[in-house]
């Protein structure tokens, strides 16, 4: 009775590991068209529209406009919250932000740039 005890607990250990993979996949906040260690921004809501993908250098914040100079919807794959902006020069007060591992998939209004 005991090895059909043990071969119960194996067999579910088993399940619960290669499941374990999947899990972790659905759980990731970030839309799956953006790769790691990137920040990704697209001209429609939705993520929807021309993307832009930029892997930002570690440490470096320039302004970065996005595309067409405006963007409906973003994921953050970074490591770091991201700042938003409506001039393309990153002069104004930043008007939100992306936390590391988030996305918006309604940018209301438009971004022109991020930092």
């Amino acid at each position: 009775m005991r090895c059909l005890t043990l071969l119960a607990v194996l067999a579910a250990g088993a399940t619960l590991a290669t499941a374990a993979p999947a899990a972790a996949h659905t759980l990731h906040a970030s839309d799956p068209r953006c790769p790691d260690d990137a920040v990704c921004f697209w001209t429609e809501p939705g993520f929807e529209g021309e993307r832009q993908v930029v892997r930002p250098v570690s440490g470096s914040r320039p302004c970065i406009t996005t595309p067409d100079a405006h963007a409906e919807s973003a994921v953050n794959n970074t490591r770091f919250s991201r700042l938003l902006y409506l001039d393309p020069d990153c002069s104004s007060r930043p008007v939100g932000f992306i936390p590391s591992g988030g996305n918006t998939p309604s940018l209301d209004p438009p971004i022109a740039a991020w930092r």
